[in-house]
């Protein structure tokens, strides 16, 4: 978890890290995240909550699975709406033996 200031206003940071690509359960344990921060820490320090997840890229985007996995995002967002921004999802891949990073609106 990063822990930073912005105008003022402490931002946390939840980031779930997978060296694989992501998945349905994946949304599971950012919310244990988003529990545990909201039970234990903003009590005391409030805070904004922007949680991410980062994973390998998907390729095929037109799966079933894939439609599942945002469909989950989607509800995260909605039942977290009043808690925490929505969540970022970021895809990673190697391109020319570099690290790219690129975050996916869905």
């Amino acid at each position: 978890m990063i822990s930073t200031t912005q105008n003022n206003q402490r931002v946390l940071s939840p980031i779930e890290l997978k060296s694989v690509e992501a998945d349905i359960i994946n949304t599971k344990q950012i919310q244990r995240y988003i529990d545990w921060i909201e039970q234990y820490y903003t009590p005391n320090r409030q805070s904004d909550i922007h949680p991410f997840l980062v994973s390998k890229r998907i390729d095929d985007k037109n799966t079933e699975r894939y439609q599942k996995i945002i469909a989950t995002f989607n509800d995260f967002n909605t039942r977290n709406s009043r808690r925490c921004e929505h969540l970022k999802y970021i895809e990673y891949h190697l391109e020319d033996n570099d690290l790219v990073f690129e975050e996916i609106n869905y």
